[in-house]
């Protein structure tokens, strides 16, 4: 149910300029041509000046729209069910180096021109 809700959420954004940031830092924008889920990922296909990008994201714990907007939530708490003790866990199991991801919101949200 979820994932047909987001499905639908990011279809909304086809053909559309969109940008993908990370903690409002921008990462990735240009035309949404493809979207696809595959195992653990969102696959974008980005256009981009002539050159088509291909944009891997990890399926997120949760995400919601807000202000023609998709959030995706990669945040510990949303993983674990704000249980403190396995957030505690994880953080403690955590690497040096996390992902870009970890313990942060991607947003995905359209260009205005």
């Amino acid at each position: 149910m979820k994932a047909e809700f987001l499905e639908k959420s990011i279809n909304l954004l086809l053909q559309q300029n969109i940008k993908i940031s990370i903690n409002n830092k921008f990462v990735k924008t240009g035309k949404l041509i493809l979207f696809a889920i595959k195992d653990f990922y969102l696959i974008f296909t980005l256009h981009t000046q002539h050159v088509k990008k291909i944009v891997e994201i990890p399926y997120p714990y949760d995400f919601y729209m807000k202000d023609n907007k998709v959030i995706l939530s990669y945040l510990v708490n949303k993983f674990s069910a704000n249980i403190t003790e396995v957030e505690n866990y994880i953080k403690l199991l955590s690497p040096k180096k996390p992902n870009k991801f970890f313990n942060t919101c991607a947003e995905i949200s359209i260009v205005e021109e």
